[in-house]
């Protein structure tokens, strides 16, 4: 492994090369902070605080690094500089997606800018980061914005897209002292929250019961277990889209179908319209992420280790599929003989869902533990369930 394909930490304006290091996805060497540089960076920083340009130069930076890193020729340390293709072609053998996904999720970045409100506070923010999408770069910008140092703490599984961003940052003026690029161990996170006067920190229940204790400044964005309440005859390509759009990287994508009226036909077509989405090619409404096969392995056994008692596959293709000469997670459906089944609810990083029977009280029960309740086939209440 060379020196040039190793991302290293982004450290007190300067970049720095720590001895500790692990393989990321797609070949490139991470530099891993370890404790001790947190707690020392942390407390610089509280010492002498950066310089930021006021609140209009701010975002006028930001719109200039976000198009920089949509369609530009982006210097990235330790992997040179990128233009959008070799963006693409970086995504795609790091994290397994088609150019097409690289293309719409960067676009949403600079549509989800433009949506931002934050409030104006100055101190430092860690954005710890998840592998599923770059989309949550967002958060990186909403800290900018506010007026805030921050410091990133990219995913180990997909580090390539938040070093983008920080070169593109970097490349448009945005001051290096108020940027930070800290990938670490699972065990640093804590360091980090300590460090630091407010944090976005996206992760699974796992990492809910972890930082239970919490912190003043804690933002955690966990999962959304999205859920669609289904009273009538809805379009299975509707709700196709809501399970497959994006990869089924996104919160807001469907794992839950509650059917007033029963599970068939629609479980039967929507499983047909999942199997009818091609892997590879890219299918053109949906393109697909393809995984390293020994993710995909474990997240298939997953699936049907939880099968039974009560549960079937809707779907025919295999979860773990293979096509092109790549592995993928297909597209996955599965019948639910009642609400309380183990994949009822579960929220995993590939389009799967569970589509199960039940009543109005049983629709308001999944509901309530869903942050994203989406109605499908009728007029729906405020509470996004039939009244």
């Amino acid at each position: 492994m060379t020196r040039e394909a190793t991302l290293p930490l982004l450290r007190g304006g300067r970049w720095y090369r720590s001895m500790d290091t692990v393989p990321a996805p797609g070949g490139t060497l991470l530099c891993l902070a370890p404790e001790i540089v947190v707690r020392d960076d942390a407390a610089r920083l509280r010492a002498r605080r950066p310089a930021m340009p006021d609140r209009s130069r701010r975002l006028e930076l930001l719109r200039e690094a976000v198009e920089r890193f949509r369609h530009g020729r982006v210097p990235v340390e330790g992997l040179g500089a990128q233009d959008p293709g070799d963006f693409a072609a970086s995504m795609r053998e790091s994290a397994g997606l088609p150019a097409a996904l690289t293309r719409r999720w960067s676009d949403l970045l600079a549509e989800r800018l433009e949506e931002l409100e934050p409030d104006e506070h100055d101190g430092l923010t860690v954005v710890s980061l998840p592998a599923n999408t770059f989309t949550c770069l967002e958060a990186v910008l909403e800290a900018a914005l506010s007026g805030a140092a921050v410091w990133v703490r990219p995913s180990r599984r997909e580090p390539v897209s938040s070093a983008r961003l920080i070169g593109a940052l970097l490349d448009v003026g945005w001051p290096a002292g108020a940027l930070g690029y800290y990938p670490s161990a699972p065990r640093t996170l804590h360091a980090l929250i300590r460090g630091s006067d407010r944090q976005i920190v996206y992760g699974g229940d796992g990492l809910a019961a972890d930082l239970a204790s919490g912190a003043p400044g804690l933002d955690l964005r966990g999962p959304g277990r999205a859920c669609v309440i289904v009273d009538g005859r809805p379009d299975p390509e509707e709700l196709a889209a809501r399970i497959a759009g994006d990869a089924g990287r996104f919160c807001t994508n469907a794992c839950v179908i509650a059917c007033l009226d029963g599970t068939e036909p629609l479980g039967r077509r929507l499983a047909g319209t999942l199997d009818g989405i091609a892997l590879d090619p890219p299918d053109p409404r949906w393109p697909q992420a393809s995984w390293p096969e020994p993710d995909a392995a474990r997240l298939a056994a997953f699936v049907m280790d939880r099968l039974e008692p009560g549960g079937r596959l809707l779907t025919r293709r295999p979860v773990l599929s293979k096509a092109g000469g790549s592995v993928y997670l297909a597209p996955t459906l599965v019948e639910a003989g009642h609400p309380g089944h183990p994949l009822v609810g579960c929220e995993l990083p590939f389009p799967f869902a569970a589509v199960v029977a039940t009543d109005r009280a049983g629709a308001r029960r999944l509901a309530a533990g869903s942050r994203f309740v989406h109605p499908a086939g009728f007029a729906a209440s405020p509470e996004g369930v039939p009244s």
